[in-house]
């Protein structure tokens, strides 16, 4: 009688175990991060049109036969609508099927599935109706912030019903993860362009703005810097055309801070700058870290503005400005300055930000009435 080594045995089982069975599948990518993606870019009418964004590969069990496919799509763990499919004739034992979510997110037939009989479309209107936040993003025509994704479940043909709409805990997902880049409000230095340019000195300068936290990488932010001479400040009409570039972030140095300590200002001269951010959509989900890359799919601040004065020039503005503010005679402003605060020369009013002789009109409107000082951060 012969026997088989018990270490062999053992190595032997785990093969058994994962022998495959039945059709298998994986998506890759599985997943993809845009800033925008559009209602009209996933129309299961016209599929041909759907930018292709993952590749769905199927392999078929051991022993030839039909495949059925269920296609379900959910947004935040909210399932939308679902289908199920199966294949036209039976596939080859351990033969591959490849399907792009033009194959998934249709109602057309392709050249490997067809729809099985009793099986619901795939429309915008019914994933509109399923979720009432989802559809009200979509009727303003775009996909709210979110996880949208794509669940697959293949088997071996079968006559029994799948429902499209029963949940499946081991399909393969495809997620497309929608993160709003929102807006970009710059702080300082300087004012919106269009109002008079403050006068500032001393380095380094600090630039900052608010803008959303995405989370993605190649959403970074690009700082443009444009130098203009004195005799030929900048205008709405006029920032982009003439001046020059003064400084840029260099590709790969997104998120560095300290580059202004080393900018050489010249005294006398203006300063435009404004921030982008690098976009990804459906059909750039790509980005590079370069400012070249923003061409068609960035979003830009608008331009702040400021002249880099002489330290007795700047000097003189702020004391005149805080010589009207002194004329209030607020204790909470005077006492702010025994603690060494210093005003920067421009005020917020009405959504705007204003600086030197419209700044100083608007103090003395104040002088002789009483007004309260609020401190915020």
């Amino acid at each position: 009688m012969k026997y088989i080594p018990l270490l062999l045995l053992i190595l032997m089982l785990p093969g058994l175990a994962l022998a495959q069975t039945s059709p298998v599948c994986f998506f890759t990518p599985s997943m993809v991060e845009v800033n925008s993606l559009n209602a009209t870019s996933f129309d299961p009418f016209v599929p041909d049109t759907q930018p292709i964004l993952t590749q769905l590969k199927i392999t078929n069990g051991p022993e030839a036969a039909k495949i059925d496919l269920k296609v379900q799509i959910y947004w935040n763990n909210n399932y939308l609508i679902g289908s199920v499919y199966e294949t036209l004739v039976e596939q080859q034992p351990g033969s591959d099927i490849f399907l792009s979510n033009r194959d998934l997110i249709t109602n057309q037939s392709s050249s490997y599935f067809v729809k099985k009989p009793g099986s619901p479309d795939i429309s915008i209107d019914a994933a509109i109706n399923a979720n009432s936040v989802f559809g009200d993003a979509m009727l303003a025509g775009y996909f709210p912030d979110g996880d949208l994704q794509i669940k697959v479940k293949v088997r071996s043909y079968s006559a029994e019903t799948w429902l499209a709409e029963s949940p499946e805990s081991d399909a393969e997902v495809f997620t497309i993860r929608i993160r709003d880049a929102g807006f970009i409000t710059l702080l300082s230095p300087g004012v919106p362009l269009g109002d008079t340019p403050p006068a500032l000195n001393g380095l380094p300068l600090s630039f900052m703005w608010n803008s959303p936290e995405t989370g993605m990488p190649g959403n970074a932010s690009i700082i443009t810097i444009k130098e203009f001479p004195p005799f030929n400040p900048p205008r709405r009409d006029n920032v982009e055309t003439t001046g020059s570039l003064f400084y840029q972030t260099p590709e790969g140095t997104q998120g560095q801070t300290g580059f202004a300590e080393y900018l050489p200002f010249v005294e006398g001269n203006y300063y435009a700058w404004k921030i982008t951010r690098l976009l990804a959509n459906e059909y750039n989900q790509s980005l590079r870290n370069a400012p070249s890359a923003a061409v068609n799919s960035s979003l830009s601040s608008d331009w702040y503005v400021f002249k880099y004065a002489s330290e007795s020039e700047a000097q003189t503005t702020i004391s005149e400005f805080q010589a009207h503010l002194n004329r209030l005679n607020n204790n909470t402003l005077l006492s702010l300055y025994s603690q060494g605060y210093t005003p920067l020369g421009v005020i917020h009013h009405e959504g705007r930000i204003v600086s030197g002789q419209e700044a100083l009109d608007l103090i003395d409107s104040l002088f002789g009435h009483d007004i309260d000082v609020i401190i915020k951060d």
